[in-house]
């Protein structure tokens, strides 16, 4: 499976797959679409003696789009018969699909709702509307895994082909989560695309913060392409605890940082891998780092520094955590936008995410 960060592209003409410039048979995703093109082949059996006669050969182009506040979502289906071994006069296609062996989606049958006729360079196509039919409860979530069959039938002719399910091409890659957790309302993602997180550049200190501690941790915690991603912590308490640690009686805000200063944490409290999760017990054993300022010409400077920053000394790459004495408007300013950012990518309790802090992806 596949991930970019490419937007959906619209569809005036209801034709167009938005990875289809992309290699076949992988499945493409973003937070809120996943795409495919695929190629089949089908083989054509006599409905009576069980021989094989030939074959059909084809693609399958799908596009599943979610949306971020309604419990819906979407998918445009397109069949290409590009060529057959056997005549295709009277020659029928049919695609079906299962969401949920139980009651809670809803779908439209199709993308057509009988076997359509078809020769060799034609195609057909349509949608699916697919709900989650609940229940539908604050805390409540429901994860969706796509399946799919491709019938064909020609007089005394039949063979079928199968998708996404288990033991099948593309099995469980077909991936759709909806959830009552994040926000007010429902809604639906492609959980299995890690989405990004960055540091806006108007916090420029804190955003140079974040990159100079991915830059210098061993394990280059977030960043895409040297370390691993980050967890979401969706308990409020365990994040406390650990901005208690982190953030502890042992920090002292510097005397140079625009006041009011606070303590900036590395890995985010709500992060799995906050530091006293991994075994901190106090955020004296983080490394440290303060923001400066300086007045030239009447005019104030933000800097970074840290212990040794003057004589050429790199914070310790075998620390766990970070801590920062950093200006308010720039630590609650990048906590502000993550709150918002995990509503509108649906991030779940230990759902992974990236952080970009301007370091380049390897």
């Amino acid at each position: 499976m596949a991930k970019t960060q490419g937007k959906s592209l619209a569809r005036a003409a209801g034709t167009v797959v938005w990875c289809n410039i992309q290699a076949q048979n992988q499945v493409y995703l973003t937070r809120y679409s996943l795409c495919s093109v695929r190629g089949v082949v089908v083989v054509l059996m006599d409905t009576v003696s069980g021989i094989v006669l030939g074959n059909a050969y084809g693609t399958i182009e799908q596009e599943i789009d979610t949306q971020n506040a309604i419990p819906e979502f979407f998918e445009y289906v397109n069949f290409r018969l590009t060529s057959a071994d056997v005549a295709t006069e009277g020659m029928t296609v049919q695609i079906d699909s299962t969401c949920s062996l139980d009651s809670s989606c809803k779908q439209t049958s199709g993308p057509w709702t009988a076997p359509r006729p078809i020769t060799v360079g034609q195609s057909i196509d349509g949608t699916i509307t697919r709900q989650w039919a609940g229940p539908q409860t604050a805390g409540t979530e429901k994860a969706f895994r796509m399946s799919y069959q491709l019938s064909v039938n020609i007089s005394g002719l039949s063979g079928s082909t199968r998708w996404g399910g288990n033991n099948e091409a593309g099995d469980g890659q077909y991936f759709v989560r909806c959830d009552f957790k994040v926000s007010a309302r429902a809604g639906c993602v492609a959980p299995d695309f890690t989405p990004t997180f960055e540091v806006d550049k108007k916090y420029s200190e804190a955003r140079q913060y974040v990159g100079m501690v991915q830059a210098s941790m061993s394990t280059h915690p977030g960043w895409e392409g040297r370390g691993q991603p980050l967890h979401r912590e969706s308990s409020e308490a365990e994040a406390r605890k650990n901005r208690d640690v982190v953030c502890d009686s042992t920090f002292k805000a510097h005397a140079s940082t625009p006041a009011p200063a606070q303590c900036d944490e590395w890995p985010f409290a709500k992060s799995k891998e906050s530091g006293r999760q991994l075994g901190v017990k106090s955020g004296v054993d983080c490394q440290q780092y303060y923001v400066t300022s300086s007045t030239i010409n009447g005019k104030v400077y933000l800097s970074l520094g840290w212990p040794g920053s003057n004589q050429g000394k790199m914070p310790p790459a075998t620390a766990k955590c970070a801590r920062a004495s950093m200006p308010k408007a720039q630590n609650e300013g990048v906590g502000g936008d993550l709150g918002r950012f995990t509503t509108e990518q649906r991030l779940l309790e230990k759902d992974p995410y990236w952080v970009n802090a301007g370091q380049p992806v390897p």
